[in-house]
């Protein structure tokens, strides 16, 4: 049984052998020569005429932006997840990517006139009841319940250089990469220290808050009795 296949115009003009390289080319920007001839099984000479021909490398390009498009969606959800934690780069392009952040400053002069007729006749305003006059400062509450603040806020500098660091690994694609690393970092680190005060690590596997946090308050609790900076 055959299964008629709708390829984009753009592909219409190659041969088979031509669109998959296409393919594989554009989902591995950064294959070689001789890694893309020994996967399409070709001479190295024939995918260096496939990248002279600009028709072909105007084919690579749209298919590749085809398959990175399916990607956003992951990239802008990394962003949002880390523009909720506090990231404020994250959090401006999240914002310009919905249109939500202006960049430009519109500024607007007036006549006096033109003040004049906002104002309007003040002289003509009424009070219909005195006694209902009410402070609205006074008349309305707060409620909101501000977050925990993040003390990662005292080094601003600090602070705006890793999330930058942040935004370019999730650009980059390298983002759960990077958090991995630094996960392991950490573990390492709180193992090391944990050895020198004589303290048991942790159960492997995911802990509560909590205990987590409890843990820690003893490990430097042990560093502080023992001197250990």
């Amino acid at each position: 049984m055959e299964h008629n296949i709708k390829l984009p115009s753009y592909m219409k003009v190659f041969n088979d052998h031509q669109r998959t390289a296409i393919e594989l080319m554009a989902s591995r920007p950064g294959l070689k020569t001789g890694e893309a001839a020994e996967a399409l099984n070709c001479t190295t000479e024939t995918i260096r005429a496939y990248r002279r021909d600009p028709a072909f490398n105007d084919a690579v390009y749209s298919r590749f932006m085809e398959i990175s498009g399916g990607k956003l969606i992951d990239v802008v959800d990394a962003m949002i997840r880390e523009a909720t934690k506090g990231n404020v780069q994250a959090a401006t392009l999240v914002l310009k990517h919905y249109g939500k952040l202006e960049d430009k400053i519109t500024v607007r002069i007036e006549s006096p006139f033109e003040k004049f007729l906002k104002i309007g006749n003040i002289d003509e305003a009424e009070v219909v009841n005195e006694t209902d006059a009410v402070d609205i400062g006074q008349a309305v509450a707060i409620t909101s319940n501000l977050p925990e603040r993040d003390e990662s806020n005292d080094k601003p500098l600090k602070r705006i250089k890793e999330e930058k660091k942040t935004v370019r690994a999730i650009q980059n694609g390298t983002y759960k990469q990077d958090k991995r690393t630094t996960r392991r970092k950490k573990a390492y680190n709180l193992r090391m220290r944990a050895e020198k005060v004589g303290m048991d690590m942790l159960p492997p596997g995911r802990q509560r808050k909590n205990v987590r946090e409890e843990w820690v308050k003893e490990l430097e609790s042990r560093e502080q009795a023992m001197g250990i900076v």
